[in-house]
């Protein structure tokens, strides 16, 4: 048997083609045979013959596709890296094999100064061969998925075997020594046993040996189901995982849970009873694998959705965590669910530490973890970032850099961070303003720097019989949205309890007497008491929006009108009465403390402060302080939040309260821009005109989220994507705030040296707390990302 085999290795060698030479008969015979079981050919080896043959270095060489579906290549990369093959993947190595096309000439070498080529027989003789069309190698299809043993032959399984001068023979053939090499031979019995498997025909190998084995993995499987459990309900919970080392044990909420979970599930407590110390899986290096796998399982959950979604916008900010490191937050925004159930959605994905702040890493990080997400970014049609240089930067900045690689990612500044720049210099560019805020400001930090104050102010606020939410005067912050607003209005609000206790301790504390007393001073002027009024009167306008642009179902359309909105509103109170309102409450303030209303002595050289000849006192403030900050204010909305008109935005019109407004030339623009998005781009014009007469009558919808809510667009595909992309486009990074306050939630000084792995993980939980995860899929995960001492039976 093995002479015959031998003769058949000469036979074929002297087959192999030479310069000049003619294909064989037995080549032409070989080409018209697969050799998956049965020998009929596949319908995808049809895929062959419908492509286009490359030539590399003058001489044809497979399939245009470099990667053809049955090219063993595909897999062997996974195979060098260590990569597990899946068993698909497994199972389509071994059945199936490129066939070459009709006519197809294979590439010649210079091999010991003959020219010579592959010769498809040897696929007769050596059934696990497998040739590459797209490196003109052969690979041991076999090895490729079980082969383990390393030895001379190896080339088989990592760069392809190409000597076809030696390929055949009875000294120097490759190919039959391969064939009997003891990595192979092992491989063919495992491959022959997984091919039994995977066809029904055979138990797993363990399972056949005892059906122990499987009562083992099943009690293994729910061992570590439970784990996962107590995993996720800390993590979703916020509750610390690790504690205190007492002796060689350490008492942590986790390892708690396990115990207490243990005394009435009988699965776990056995495992933890009878499974060794290095195998109980409960260690902190198990704890980030599990907590990693969960927030994959519910990263793909989101990624899912957002490819459904197809277009969506990119949200990113940064912040320090607790130990120094820079955190960039990455969020998506997209509209999620089709009809009554259309919802705009803003889903944290993960954070990224920078080694660097500039725009270019920036810009990088971004672009690279939504690729390694899965995230096909070419759908990418916004960013929303913060104003700051490096991110907004129209030469070099981030959105710049973005901009380039991506033309139709719209960047948005920040609508909250542009409404709260509006109070910030609001507040500070007016001297008398910047002045009576800091009084404001170092009055709450002296009642906030002592519980005995603090306490004191509120004993003082309930014997005046008021009633407030929020204990003392909450602290300023130049990044917290809407502190001002709250700080002023506690102030006023608790005006008379707070100048009663700095009068008390400026008598009865002498170490804190000359502050308090100094502070009573500053309060006791009626500039400082009406200042305090008018800038809580007009910044009480501004607060509303502030909430309102910190929700998610808010386009940006939206957020423009209630801005130009709120603008006018405030203009208007130049001729309203909102001024002399606010002089008689500052009146009675004055009145309860003792203070005369009266206005600044006029002083010959008014370089740095407004005073204005009047006759009365309501007349000084309303020229000189009502007036100027109601025009600043005014201002400041005109500049930051100016009417926009970029093309993405034209798609507004679309909104059939709008439509009136839809000019020709914006109708030309709008498409434009949206041409390549369209899914039927030759009817976008006609599809308008149908919209149109659709809402000819009858009340109209106001708002893109609720036309998609309650309308059926079915026969308006174009308008239906339009809006989509409309509603996509970021409004504010609120979404990033939310997720730093959960940072900060859990990166706590107590857990400072937490990893980033692990910080992710447990903010993926903690903020999709109503994500539900697949327990079983993340024990698979879990498995499958590396070797484990306990039996689950995974494939």
């Amino acid at each position: 048997m093995e002479g015959e085999r031998h003769t058949e290795d000469d036979e074929a060698q002297r087959h192999t083609v030479e310069e000049g030479g003619q294909r064989s008969a037995e080549d032409d015979e070989a080409q018209r045979h697969t050799v998956e079981e049965g020998g009929q050919r596949s319908a995808e080896n049809e895929y062959s013959r419908e492509q286009g043959n490359m030539e590399i270095g003058g001489e044809e060489i497979g399939s245009s596709c470099p990667q053809h579906p049955f090219d063993p290549v595909r897999v062997k990369n996974k195979v060098i890296n260590g990569d597990a093959l899946t068993g698909d993947e497994k199972k389509s190595v071994l059945q199936n094999r490129w066939l070459a096309p009709q006519g197809y000439s294979y590439p010649k070498r210079t091999l010991g100064g003959k020219q010579l080529r592959y010769n498809p027989q040897w696929e007769k003789n050596y059934e696990w061969l497998s040739y590459s069309p797209s490196e003109d190698a052969a690979y041991c299809a076999t090895c490729l998925c079980f082969n383990k043993v390393k030895g001379k032959n190896f080339s088989f399984l990592t760069k392809g075997f190409t000597d076809w001068k030696n390929a055949v023979g009875d000294k120097r053939g490759v190919i039959p020594r391969h064939s009997h090499s003891e990595g192979h031979q092992k491989a063919t019995e495992l491959a022959e046993n997984f091919m039994l498997i995977t066809q029904g025909q055979k138990k797993d190998i363990k399972s056949v040996i005892s059906k122990q084995y499987d009562d083992k993995v099943m009690a293994n499987r729910k061992a570590l189901l439970s784990i996962i459990d107590i995993i996720v309900c800390l993590g979703k919970r916020n509750v610390p995982f690790q504690g205190n080392w007492e002796g060689s044990s350490e008492n942590g909420n986790f390892n708690y849970f396990v115990n207490w979970k243990a005394q009435f599930d009988t699965t776990l407590k056995q495992h933890l009873e009878t499974a060794a110390k290095n195998a109980k899986y409960i260690s902190p290096q198990i704890q980030n694998d599990l907590i990693a796998c969960c927030a994959e399982d519910i990263r793909e959950t989101l990624i899912n959705n957002i490819k459904t979604a197809k277009f969506f916008t990119v949200l990113a900010d940064e912040s320090m965590d607790i130990s120094g490191i820079e955190q960039l937050s990455l969020c998506v925004r997209y509209v999620s669910g089709e009809g009554e159930s259309s919802e705009i959605r803003e889903d944290f994905l993960g954070f990224c530490p920078l080694t660097q702040q500039d725009a270019k890493t920036i810009a990088t990080v971004i672009l690279r973890q939504l690729t390694e997400w899965g995230l096909h970014t070419e759908y990418l049609r916004g960013q929303g970032y913060d104003g700051a240089s490096t991110m907004s930067g129209h030469v070099s900045g981030v959105q710049k850099r973005i901009s380039d690689v991506h033309p139709r990612a719209m960047y948005t500044h920040c609508r909250s961070h542009a409404l709260n720049l509006v109070v910030v210099h609001g507040c500070s560019d007016l001297p008398i303003v910047r002045n009576t805020m800091s009084i404001i400001e170092e009055i709450a930090v002296f009642f906030s720097g002592s519980s005995a104050r603090k306490g004191a102010l509120e004993a003082e606020t309930c014997k005046e019989g008021q009633t407030t939410k929020k204990s003392g005067i909450p602290l300023m912050s130049d990044t917290r949205w809407s502190s001002r607003s709250t700080t002023l209005s506690a102030f006023v609000e608790k005006f008379t309890a707070v100048h009663s206790v700095l009068e008390k301790m400026g008598v009865e504390k002498p170490s804190v007497s000359a502050k308090a007393a100094t502070l009573r001073h500053s309060m006791e002027s009626f500039e400082t008491i009406i200042t305090a009024v008018m800038v809580n009167e007009i910044l009480g306008y501004i607060h509303p929006l502030t909430k309102l642009l910190q929700t998610t179902n808010l386009d940006i359309l939206t957020a423009y009108e209630e801005a130009r909105n709120m603008r006018q509103v405030i203009a208007n109170q130049r001729e309203d009465k909102g001024s002399r309102l606010c002089f008689e409450k500052a009146t009675a303030l004055a009145n309860s403390i003792g203070v005369v209303p009266a206005k600044r002595r006029v002083s010959v050289r008014q370089t740095y402060r407004a005073n204005v000849t009047t006759e009365s006192v309501e007349d000084h403030y309303r020229i000189n302080l009502f007036y100027p900050f109601l025009d600043h204010i005014t201002a400041q909305l005109d500049e930051r939040f100016a009417k926009n008109n970029k093309p993405p935005i034209l798609a507004s019109y679309l909104v059939p309260s709008s439509l009136k407004y839809l000019t020709p030339a914006r109708e030309d623009e709008m498409l434009r821009w949206y041409h390549e998005d369209l899914p039927d781009q030759d009817t976008a014009r006609q599809e308008i005109e149908r919209w149109r007469h659709t809402f000819e009558d009858g009340p109209l919808p106001s708002f893109a989220l609720e036309v998609l809510q309650k309308h059926n667009l079915s026969f308006f595909p174009n308008i239906k994507c339009m809006l989509k992309i409309f509603l996509t486009l970021p409004v504010t990074t609120c979404a990033c705030e939310r997720s730093f306050s959960a940072m900060r939630r859990l990166k706590t000084w107590l857990r400072s040296t937490m990893s980033n792995d692990r910080l992710t993980g447990l903010a993926m939980m903690h903020v999709h707390q109503k994500v539900e995860v697949d327990r079983e899929n993340i024990l698979r995960r879990w498995d499958a990302s590396g070797h484990r001492r306990i039996q689950l039976a995974f494939d």
